[in-house]
Protein backbone atom coordinates (compact mmCIF):
# COMPACT_ATOMS: atom_id res chain seq x y z
CA UNK A 1 0.00 0.00 0.00
CA UNK A 2 1.12 3.11 -0.85
CA UNK A 3 0.83 6.75 0.35
CA UNK A 4 -1.23 7.42 -3.07
CA UNK A 5 -3.55 4.61 -2.06
CA UNK A 6 -3.52 6.07 1.41
CA UNK A 7 -4.99 9.54 0.23
CA UNK A 8 -7.40 8.11 -1.89
CA UNK A 9 -8.86 5.46 0.85
CA UNK A 10 -9.10 8.59 3.11
CA UNK A 11 -11.06 11.02 0.33
CA UNK A 12 -13.47 8.42 -0.27
CA UNK A 13 -14.08 7.82 3.45
CA UNK A 14 -14.71 11.58 3.75
CA UNK A 15 -16.55 11.69 0.81
CA UNK A 16 -19.02 9.56 1.95
CA UNK A 17 -19.39 11.13 5.31
CA UNK A 18 -20.21 14.09 3.42
CA UNK A 19 -22.86 12.28 1.09
CA UNK A 20 -24.22 10.84 4.31
CA UNK A 21 -24.56 14.42 6.00
CA UNK A 22 -25.94 15.63 2.84
CA UNK A 23 -28.75 13.06 2.83
CA UNK A 24 -29.60 13.71 6.42
CA UNK A 25 -29.89 17.40 5.95
CA UNK A 26 -32.51 17.00 2.90
CA UNK A 27 -34.61 14.41 5.36
CA UNK A 28 -34.31 16.88 7.90
CA UNK A 29 -35.16 19.60 5.36
CA UNK A 30 -38.10 17.43 4.31
CA UNK A 31 -39.59 17.29 7.72
CA UNK A 32 -39.85 20.62 8.59
CA UNK A 33 -41.22 21.29 4.81
CA UNK A 34 -44.21 18.80 6.07
CA UNK A 35 -44.26 20.53 9.31
CA UNK A 36 -44.70 23.92 7.53
CA UNK A 37 -46.99 22.40 4.93
CA UNK A 38 -49.50 21.56 8.34
CA UNK A 39 -49.40 24.68 10.16
CA UNK A 40 -49.10 27.12 7.13
CA UNK A 41 -53.07 26.88 6.44
CA UNK A 42 -53.97 26.84 10.49
CA UNK A 43 -51.73 30.06 10.43
CA UNK A 44 -53.47 31.51 8.09
CA UNK A 45 -57.33 30.52 9.40
CA UNK A 46 -56.43 31.98 12.69
CA UNK A 47 -55.36 35.21 11.47
CA UNK A 48 -58.40 35.31 9.38
CA UNK A 49 -60.33 34.87 12.64
CA UNK A 50 -58.47 37.32 14.14
CA UNK A 51 -57.22 35.21 17.24
CA UNK A 52 -53.95 35.57 16.51
CA UNK A 53 -52.43 39.27 16.47
CA UNK A 54 -50.41 40.07 13.81
CA UNK A 55 -47.87 42.54 15.74
CA UNK A 56 -46.35 40.60 18.54
CA UNK A 57 -48.40 41.87 21.99
CA UNK A 58 -46.79 43.70 24.70
CA UNK A 59 -47.04 41.79 27.87
CA UNK A 60 -49.99 42.74 30.07
CA UNK A 61 -48.90 43.39 33.24
CA UNK A 62 -48.67 46.82 34.65
CA UNK A 63 -45.54 48.62 33.86
CA UNK A 64 -43.88 45.66 31.46
CA UNK A 65 -42.66 46.23 27.66
CA UNK A 66 -41.69 42.95 26.81
CA UNK A 67 -42.70 41.24 23.67
CA UNK A 68 -41.95 37.96 24.56
CA UNK A 69 -45.15 36.92 25.49
CA UNK A 70 -47.11 33.87 26.18
CA UNK A 71 -50.74 33.61 25.69
CA UNK A 72 -52.17 32.45 29.72
CA UNK A 73 -56.18 31.92 30.33
CA UNK A 74 -57.85 33.52 33.29
CA UNK A 75 -60.53 33.73 35.32
CA UNK A 76 -63.38 35.69 33.77
CA UNK A 77 -64.58 36.38 30.12
CA UNK A 78 -64.33 39.13 27.49
CA UNK A 79 -66.69 41.30 26.24
CA UNK A 80 -67.34 39.21 23.84
CA UNK A 81 -67.91 36.23 25.42
CA UNK A 82 -64.62 34.38 25.05
CA UNK A 83 -62.36 32.82 27.38
CA UNK A 84 -60.15 35.41 28.29
CA UNK A 85 -56.12 35.36 27.29
CA UNK A 86 -53.99 37.69 28.77
CA UNK A 87 -50.53 38.20 27.40
CA UNK A 88 -47.56 37.68 29.91
CA UNK A 89 -44.00 37.46 29.34
CA UNK A 90 -41.77 34.31 30.78
CA UNK A 91 -41.46 36.61 34.42
CA UNK A 92 -45.22 37.72 35.06
CA UNK A 93 -46.07 34.21 34.00
CA UNK A 94 -43.97 32.20 36.33
CA UNK A 95 -45.48 35.00 38.67
CA UNK A 96 -49.09 34.06 38.05
CA UNK A 97 -48.58 30.29 37.93
CA UNK A 98 -46.70 30.48 41.16
CA UNK A 99 -49.98 32.19 42.93
CA UNK A 100 -47.82 35.43 44.06
CA UNK A 101 -49.98 37.63 41.55
CA UNK A 102 -53.71 36.61 40.35
CA UNK A 103 -55.52 38.00 36.92
CA UNK A 104 -58.94 37.79 36.22
CA UNK A 105 -60.73 39.58 33.21
CA UNK A 106 -63.84 41.51 33.54
CA UNK A 107 -66.62 41.78 31.42
CA UNK A 108 -65.22 45.87 30.58
CA UNK A 109 -62.23 44.37 29.11
CA UNK A 110 -60.35 45.37 32.39
CA UNK A 111 -57.87 43.64 34.32
CA UNK A 112 -58.07 42.86 37.54
CA UNK A 113 -54.30 42.56 39.27
CA UNK A 114 -54.05 41.13 42.70
CA UNK A 115 -51.00 40.98 44.38
CA UNK A 116 -50.40 38.39 47.20
CA UNK A 117 -47.31 38.13 49.32
CA UNK A 118 -47.26 34.69 49.26
CA UNK A 119 -49.29 31.78 47.36
CA UNK A 120 -53.05 31.52 48.40
CA UNK A 121 -52.97 34.56 51.04
CA UNK A 122 -55.33 37.23 50.50
CA UNK A 123 -54.35 40.13 47.96
CA UNK A 124 -51.94 43.09 49.57
CA UNK A 125 -52.52 45.32 46.80
CA UNK A 126 -55.15 45.55 44.02
CA UNK A 127 -55.11 46.85 40.88
CA UNK A 128 -57.90 47.54 38.14
CA UNK A 129 -56.64 48.51 34.47
CA UNK A 130 -58.17 48.55 31.15
CA UNK A 131 -56.40 45.99 28.61
CA UNK A 132 -53.83 47.47 26.40
CA UNK A 133 -55.44 47.48 22.80
CA UNK A 134 -53.27 46.53 19.85
CA UNK A 135 -51.57 49.31 18.72
CA UNK A 136 -52.39 49.95 14.89
CA UNK A 137 -50.58 49.59 11.80
CA UNK A 138 -48.12 52.80 10.92
CA UNK A 139 -48.94 54.32 14.61
CA UNK A 140 -45.62 55.59 16.66
CA UNK A 141 -45.33 56.78 19.66
CA UNK A 142 -44.94 60.36 19.54
CA UNK A 143 -48.10 60.79 16.25
CA UNK A 144 -51.05 62.22 17.33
Amino acid sequence: MTIVDLKEQRQARWRAECERWEAWQERELAKARRVLDVLAPLVDQLLKQKKVRVRRPRCEAPGCWNTITTLHPVQGRTSDNAPALVALCTRHLGVVRSGRMRVNADEADTLSWQLCDRPGAPPSLQIRLPRRKARRAGAHRGAR
